[in-house]
């Protein structure tokens, strides 16, 4: 089957904290890459035990709205914000 990352990346995008993603393929593993909201998750007390919870949570809920070949089997998530082209999208091929 063929695996369109922006379907998947839409649906991380929608997640609670999650700014923007990069869905890449790694080893036949479906692994999202999350540039999250900071600020907000620090606010709101997500850290260490909890973040991990969250981000379970976050691949559990795109999980279930994916077919069986687009589920993801983990997610990382980014320091920085993820580099652009000046067209402002994401450069993807410094993330596979």
């Amino acid at each position: 089957q063929n695996i369109y990352p922006e379907e998947v990346e839409a649906v991380c995008n929608n997640q609670p904290y999650v700014i923007e993603s990069v869905v890449v393929d790694r080893k036949g593993v479906l692994v999202a890459l999350l540039y999250m909201d900071k600020d907000k998750m620090a606010a709101d007390g997500i850290q260490g035990e909890v973040l991990n919870e969250k981000l379970n949570e976050i691949r559990v809920s795109v999980n279930k709205d994916m077919p069986s070949y687009s589920k993801l089997g983990k997610i990382e998530v980014m320091d920085q914000p993820f580099e652009k082209t000046p067209k402002m999208s994401i450069k993807r091929f410094l993330y596979s």
